[in-house]
């Protein structure tokens, strides 16, 4: 069966609101699959009203997609189901991947994974798909899981492939994931930050020193220079530190204001923030892995 994968939000929470660039990419170590229930096991979650809703869509002319949702409801019917060990609520991509998995399997003529022409139109589909979990959706989560390919989001609403550079032995650099253990809900907390935004201080501070540190630790990153990538993201947790401590969960402040002080390692967001993970970046693993003492601590090698 074929694998949908979470996906990580590396660079670009809150600033692609304000017309800068964002960088996601699948995050492997979670993932979702299709699966038939046995006759006598019970189904974790059942997907009957999202056909339901789906239809409802088509009956009304509403639903971007042409898809098969006869077969989709015989399949329901017959047990299928999405077997998915993606944390809900951290902003991973749980209901994005089972989007893309419906998409996938269910569209009539989906759009190909290269075909960045069509990425617009791909985001809308599947932004309609995962309105049915969270009322509104950017299409954003379902869409890189969908491509399962690192991602280069542009202002305009465009999206392109993007390859980085692939990590030698010998560069320093890595990042980590911190899991809070903490479940959020996302849009309260982009609310929060867009009337932040209406302070003219604050959208100013955003736009000369958040956005510039994003957009160059995006192509850092892609040009695989490790080492200047690590005082963007302590730029970047400085000003999150400074500005955005509701999107910080309290028992973490200190392990965060830890890491600005002692430059061993930097926390940032990951996604909304609020719970969750906390992306994490050092010029050693073993030294930032020593220092931290709250969360559990996940390396991503491949990243």
């Amino acid at each position: 069966m074929e694998r949908y994968f979470a996906k990580l939000l590396l660079f670009g929470e809150y600033t692609i609101i304000r017309g800068a660039q964002a960088l996601a990419m699948p995050l492997r170590q979670y993932s979702g699959s299709w699966q038939f229930a046995a006759d006598e096991d019970p189904i974790r979650y059942s997907l009957e009203e999202f056909v339901q809703y789906l239809m409802r869509l088509k009956e009304r002319g509403e639903l971007l997609t042409d898809m098969d949702l006869r077969r989709f409801e015989r399949e329901v019917n017959r047990g299928l189901y999405f077997e998915s060990d993606i944390p809900v609520g951290y902003g991973a991509g749980s209901s994005g991947a089972l989007c893309a998995a419906v998409y996938r399997r269910f569209a009539i003529q989906p759009f190909e994974r290269g075909d960045e022409a069509h990425y617009v139109r791909l985001k809308q589909q599947l932004a309609q798909l995962e309105g049915y979990f969270h009322g509104a959706s950017s299409g954003v989560d379902p869409l890189i899981c969908y491509l399962d390919h690192a991602v280069l989001l542009l202002p305009n609403g465009q999206a392109r492939l993007v390859t980085p550079s692939e990590k030698r032995a010998a560069d320093r650099g890595a990042f980590f994931l911190l899991d809070t253990g903490i479940s959020r809900k996302t849009g309260p907390l982009v609310e929060k930050f867009l009337l932040q935004c209406e302070h003219p201080g604050f959208a100013e501070a955003v736009k000369k020193e958040l956005a510039p540190a994003t957009e160059n630790a995006i192509g850092h990153y892609l040009a695989g220079r490790r080492e200047a990538l690590m005082p963007e993201v302590g730029r970047i947790s400085a000003f999150q530190y400074r500005h955005f401590q509701e999107m910080i969960p309290s028992p973490f402040v200190n392990v965060w204001k830890e890491g600005l002080h002692s430059d061993v390692f930097y926390l940032k967001l990951c996604g909304a923030g609020g719970g969750g993970f906390l992306l994490g970046y050092c010029q050693d693993e073993a030294s930032a892995r020593s220092s931290i003492n709250i969360g559990q601590f996940i390396p991503l090698p491949k990243i």
